[in-house]
C-alpha cells in the first residue's frame, strides 16, 4: 500500500504559515475544515489524504533539556527505500533545483535568504526522513 503523505505546491506560503502559527498560537486552526480554510487562503495548494480528521501542533523547547525526535513510521522507511532503488533521480522538493547552485543559494540577498528559509521551514514541518 502506498504511503499517502501531505505535500504542498507552495512551500514558501506553507512556511510562512507555520511561522504565523509559531509566532502567533492563536492563530492556529482548532479543526480540520479551519486547517483547510486556511490553506485555501494562503493559496498553498495543500495534498492530503482524506484520513486526518484532527490536528496536534507539537511545540519542542530546547531550553526544557528534551530533545524531540520524530520518527517515520518503519513501514514508510521500507516503502520511501525501495521507491529509491526503483527510481532516480533521487526525489527532492523542486525549489532545491531553482533555489540552489552547488551549495548555495543563487540568488544570496536577505530577502532571497529569508524565502528560502520560509521553503525549509515548509519543508521540515510536513516531511518525514523517509
Amino acid at each position: 500500500m502506498k504511503f499517502q503523505m501531505f505535500d504542498v505546491e507552495y512551500y514558501d506560503r506553507w512556511g510562512e504559515l507555520v511561522k504565523k502559527w509559531a509566532r502567533d498560537p492563536k492563530s492556529r486552526p482548532t479543526t480540520v475544515a479551519e486547517f483547510q480554510d486556511q490553506l485555501l487562503k494562503a493559496d498553498v495548494m495543500a495534498k492530503y489524504p482524506e484520513k486526518f480528521t484532527e490536528l496536534v501542533f507539537i511545540e519542542s523547547y530546547y531550553d526544557d533539556g528534551k530533545l524531540l525526535i520524530k520518527l517515520p513510521p518503519a513501514a514508510l522507511i521500507d516503502e520511501a527505500e525501495q521507491a529509491i532503488r526503483d527510481s532516480s533521480p533521487y526525489p527532492m522538493p523542486p525549489f532545491y533545483a531553482a533555489d540552489m547552485k552547488d551549495s548555495n543559494l543563487k540568488n544570496d540577498t536577505p530577502a532571497d535568504r529569508l524565502l528560502f528559509h520560509s521553503k525549509r521551514v515548509g519543508e521540515y514541518t510536513i516531511k518525514f526522513c523517509a
